[in-house]
């Protein structure tokens, strides 16, 4: 019976049924008949920062600071030449890496009998997905509950899902890091 059900689960949750609504800055997750997730990016996680501060010294975190640092660009600055009197563009110094931060605002399963089923597990994966793809440039992602944005709004049913990603990225409270 557990092979049938996973043998369903899997088709049902085949990239090619996902759905992806939005843009960098907020996006959605949807699993058609089955349910969705979305969320968008933040400057932190203000009510977690104690968990971004632990996985800021995980090795992950840091082999993916010492490979941005090394492979971007140096910051610049337009300052104007003393001599010329032309303004143009001079090095100020290496590279800030400055992982992004999404937060999942809102997540459901549509029907009761979906639920417990490992669908949301399946849709909060793509979602990171997603949150990666977009985060790409900066080196690393920060993916967090959404109430490490405000304090509230993640459900109990939300904290299961999250603590059993834990398991399987490197995670501190309900915040992954992902280094790019």
């Amino acid at each position: 019976m557990n092979l049938l059900r996973e043998y369903i689960r899997g088709l049902l949750t085949e990239r090619s049924a996902l759905k992806y609504k939005g843009s960098s800055n907020y996006f959605r997750v949807e699993l058609p008949n089955i349910g969705y997730a979305e969320g968008g990016l933040n400057l932190r996680f203000k009510e977690c920062q104690s968990d971004v501060d632990a996985l800021m010294k995980t090795p992950e975190y840091l082999a993916a600071e010492k490979k941005y640092v090394a492979n971007a660009k140096p910051r610049t600055d337009i300052v104007k030449n003393e001599e010329t009197g032309q303004y143009e563009e001079v090095e100020i110094g290496q590279a800030i890496f400055r992982p992004k931060f999404y937060d999942v605002n809102n997540a459901w399963i549509h029907d009761e009998k979906n639920r417990g089923k490992g669908h949301g597990k399946q849709i909060y994966k793509e979602f990171i997905n997603k949150a990666v793809e977009y985060s790409r440039s900066s080196g690393g992602v920060f993916i967090g509950a959404h109430h490490c944005t405000i304090g509230s709004g993640t459900s109990p049913d939300a904290k299961r899902v999250w603590a059993s990603l834990a398991r399987e990225y490197n995670s501190s409270g309900d915040v992954i890091f992902i280094g790019l």
